[in-house]
C-alpha cells in the first residue's frame, strides 16, 4: 500500500451495510457483466467498488490511480462494514472492518479525472478469467481518456505464481487498449487460485 503524502486525521468511522441495489447500480455504471455482481442474491462487490465514487467510501472525484486490497474474499451484499477515511493532501486511504473489527479491505486512491468504466472493464475481464471472489488486490492507473462510446480491448498475462497467507496466488498484468491502439488503463492484480 502506498503511504499518504501527508499525515492526515481520520474522519469519524461510520458503519454502512452493503446493499444489493448499490452493487448492481455500480456494476451497471462500470459495465461489469460478471454474474457474481448481477445475478447472485447476495452479490460480491466488484474489485473497484470500495475505491471509486460509491457511497461506501464517500463521494469524491473518480481517482486516476487506485489500489484495493482484500484480506480474504471480497465483502458482499448484507455485510456490515465500519469505514474509516483518511484524506492526505493528494490521496485518500480508506479502511473497511467487519462487525468483529477485523480489517477485511483497504483502498488507496490518488488523483482525479477519469472514466470509472475503463477500470471497471479491466476488473470485469480479470474476474471473468480468475473469479470474482478470488481477487486479493486490484491496482489500476488511468493512462489516457477515452470516448464514452469507444470500444476497448482488454488483455492480461500471468507474471508470477506463489503461495501467501496459506493460499496459492497469481499476479497478473492487465491492459485496456482503445480502438486506435492507445493504452487507456493498466492494472496489476492478485488473485487466489485453487490448488
Amino acid at each position: 500500500m502506498t503511504a499518504t503524502t501527508a499525515e492526515a486525521p481520520a474522519f469519524a468511522p461510520r458503519t454502512v451495510a452493503l446493499d444489493r441495489a448499490s452493487i448492481l447500480e455500480f456494476a451497471e455504471a462500470t459495465r461489469s457483466t460478471h454474474r457474481a455482481y448481477r445475478d447472485a442474491e447476495l452479490p460480491v462487490v466488484p474489485p473497484t467498488y470500495l475505491c471509486g465514487t460509491d457511497s461506501v467510501a464517500g463521494a469524491h472525484d473518480v481517482p486516476s490511480e487506485r489500489d484495493c486490497r482484500f484480506f480474504g474474499a471480497p465483502p458482499r451484499a448484507g455485510d456490515q462494514l465500519t469505514v474509516t477515511v483518511r484524506d492526505g493532501e493528494y490521496d485518500r486511504i480508506t479502511e473497511y472492518r467487519d462487525a468483529d473489527g477485523r480489517l477485511i479491505a483497504d483502498a488507496w486512491t490518488q488523483g482525479a479525472g477519469g472514466d470509472t468504466t475503463v477500470v471497471g472493464q479491466l476488473a470485469d475481464y480479470a474476474t471473468d478469467w480468475l473469479g470474482a471472489e478470488s481477487v486479493r488486490r486490484f491496482r489500476t492507473r488511468l493512462v489516457t481518456a477515452v470516448a464514452a462510446d469507444e470500444t476497448l480491448s482488454c488483455s492480461g498475462e500471468v507474471v508470477q505464481e506463489y503461495t501467501a497467507d496459506g493460499e496459492a496466488r497469481v499476479d497478473v498484468v492487465l491492459t485496456a487498449t482503445g480502438q486506435g491502439g492507445h493504452v487507456a488503463a493498466r492494472a496489476w492484480a492478485t488473485f487466489a487460485r485453487a490448488a
